[in-house]
């Protein structure tokens, strides 16, 4: 049984470490990657365009912008290492899906 509340004691204080942020945020997820037998931090920036039940949904632009990646990271993983805010925003949605149908930089909504 204590292992158990061992656990979710460290997966609470995993999630807290990190700043807080908010859908919206323009951000930047370095993770360990395993390639073989070989660790290494890999790193991830976008927009969080979901947060829901300590995981979030992460979107950037691919290559010359034809079209997007998305990625969803947990937030109580122990693969996640570090998580910078790069440029705060304020939006008036929870979910901003209708970044999907956008192109170039109106697919960030920067204002």
């Amino acid at each position: 049984m204590e292992h158990f509340e061992t656990t979710r004691v460290e997966k609470q204080n995993r999630s807290q470490k990190f700043q807080q942020f908010s859908v919206g945020d323009y951000i930047k997820i370095g993770f360990l990657f395993k390639e073989g037998e070989k660790k290494r931090l890999q790193f991830f920036e976008g927009i969080v365009i979901a947060f829901c039940n300590k995981k979030i949904t992460l979107r950037r632009v691919g290559a010359q912008a034809q079209f997007g990646v998305e990625r969803v990271f947990s937030l109580t993983s122990p693969q996640i290492q570090t998580l910078k805010i790069l440029q705060s925003q304020n939006f008036g949605r929870s979910k901003l899906f209708y970044l999907r149908k956008r192109v170039g930089k109106a697919a960030f909504g920067l204002q």
